[in-house]
């Protein structure tokens, strides 16, 4: 561009951050690494903005309580109507485990390098800890769908009163997983028993997880399109929709589909809570009410240099855990 003074034209001035001298004057900009890590993650997790992370601080355990249902009683004339008991439960979880990425970048090589190496690194922390959290996410969901009483339970069964366990379905054949239209019948299957447990699975936000190819094989068969999704509170998202349930669908590679073992939030102390055998594990629905989340550390990126290393350190690190909670929400279909 041509700048002007009251001397005259002093030249042509250079934007370095504008495309071709053209468009935008920061078109150019190479993105600090700060905000990466959370970008990528609002990118790469399809369960961001479906599950509700409750901060965990001052204390290392978040817990839910529940109460049973009311019980109806019949007014006799000259009577004193009797009192009726009410269950009342609790569920909790423990926050224990930091999860971090870090890289360690030599000095000289920053100097030397010709590109941004803390953006590239930041794009690629997003990407890991978002497979991570969706991953934990899916396995306790499959985990809620699995339990026969309620998580509130505490072994007594139909306690308390109008809470229940998960729900499941199992296909006749290994192939039907990528046929429509038993993937179809299972789904609705499986919606029939959760609305016979009063879930509604449209209006309590129920989600159906599917991996790649299943997702695929629905979307092929026109039983899934693309579409505005509100939820009960109001939230729009942009999503695909499972056309017979209104419901919306969500593709991940990310929903377990093997022996999960040596998890980095399982211990002793929560009895290994994420391993489990989830090779047969066909497709998932559930709701953020079948999860308690909690976080003491939210997503925390930094970039740091040490003098006594002599290097520039890149980090991000986390500190969560989830758990089922009202299991009736979680519904999971199996392979046989």
């Amino acid at each position: 561009m041509t700048l002007f003074s009251s001397a005259g034209v002093i030249g042509n001035l250079t934007r370095p951050m504008q495309q071709n001298q053209a468009g935008a004057v920061d078109a150019l900009a190479v993105e600090q690494y700060s905000g990466m890590v959370e970008g990528t993650i609002a990118r790469r997790s399809v369960l961001d903005g479906w599950i509700n992370m409750k901060r965990v601080v001052g204390t290392t355990t978040l817990s839910d309580f529940a109460i049973g249902e009311a019980t109806l009683s019949k007014l006799v004339p000259g009577e004193a109507p009797a009192a009726t008991p009410s269950d009342f439960a609790k569920a909790s979880i423990t926050v224990d485990t930091v999860v971090l990425a870090r890289n360690v970048l030599p000095l000289l090589e920053v100097f030397q390098s010709s590109y941004d190496a803390r953006k590239e690194i930041g794009v690629e922390h997003g990407k890991k800890i978002a497979k991570f959290l969706d991953q934990s996410m899916f396995i306790q969901a499959a985990k809620a769908a699995a339990l026969s009483e309620s998580r509130f339970s505490n072994g007594s069964a139909g306690k308390p009163a109008g809470h229940f366990g998960g729900s499941t379905i199992t296909l006749g054949a290994s192939g039907d997983a990528l046929d429509p239209a038993r993937m179809y019948s299972a789904i609705g299957d499986l919606f029939v028993k959760m609305e016979e447990k009063d879930v509604s699975p449209r209006e309590d936000d129920v989600i159906i997880a599917l991996r790649p190819a299943q997702f695929r094989a629905l979307a092929d068969a026109e039983l899934i399109v693309n579409g505005e999704y509100i939820t009960s509170d109001g939230n729009n998202m942009q999503t695909m929709i499972f056309k017979a349930f209104g419901c919306p669908v969500v593709s991940s590679n990310n929903i377990p589909n093997t022996n999960v073992t040596g998890h980095f939030l399982s211990n002793a102390a929560n009895s290994n809570a994420y391993d489990g055998d989830f090779t047969k594990l066909a497709g998932l629905a559930f709701s953020a009410k079948a999860l308690l989340s909690g976080e003491t550390i939210p997503l925390t990126s930094d970039v740091f240099y040490d003098k006594t290393f002599k290097s520039w350190f890149v980090d991000s690190h986390l500190a969560y855990a989830v758990t089922p909670n009202r299991a009736e929400y979680a519904g999971a279909i199996w392979l046989p």
